[in-house]
């Protein structure tokens, strides 16, 4: 890294609503607002979703397992969630589930968003092209080996 490179500030999950909970339920925090169309860091764990979406991935405090076909709509997602997506040049790409901690630098974006399967999203993160790149076809090898042998 340039010593002239810019570290993003780091917005953490717990940060997104205003503590403790008032009589109008969960509300913004003025941090997460004001950050908005900010570049930012977070940290947190990619939601394993049975059915991925091209582009995007959702990124959540605590690991998460969806499970789209038996659950429906009644999914463990927590309040404080982030759809991260890829730059416009990478919107078809598919994003293989990666376990543990993953720290994601990129523009945010708060406001009701609907998302095209239906899904409403509130917090956003648009990441840089120069943030994901194709996988090789040794990469793409094993990732697929690998699903075949998820359980």
């Amino acid at each position: 890294m340039a010593a002239s490179a810019q570290v993003a500030p780091e917005l953490f999950f717990k940060e997104f609503f205003n503590l403790p909970m008032g009589s109008k339920g969960l509300e913004q925090s003025a941090k997460l607002t004001s950050a908005n169309g900010q570049t930012v860091r977070i940290t947190g764990y990619m939601v394993q979703q049975e059915v991925p979406h091209l582009g995007r991935f959702m990124l959540s405090p605590r690991p998460v397992q969806m499970s789209e076909h038996a659950d429906g709509e009644a999914d463990d997602l927590p309040a404080a969630l982030v759809t991260v997506y890829l730059d416009d040049a990478q919107k078809d790409w598919l994003i293989p589930y990666t376990r543990g901690l993953l720290s994601i630098t990129g523009r945010l974006s708060v406001g009701r968003l609907e998302e095209t399967d239906g899904r409403v999203s509130w917090v956003r993160l648009v990441l840089p092209t120069e943030a994901t790149r194709g996988m090789d076809s040794t990469e793409l090898t094993r990732y697929f080996e690998a699903q075949q042998h998820a359980h």
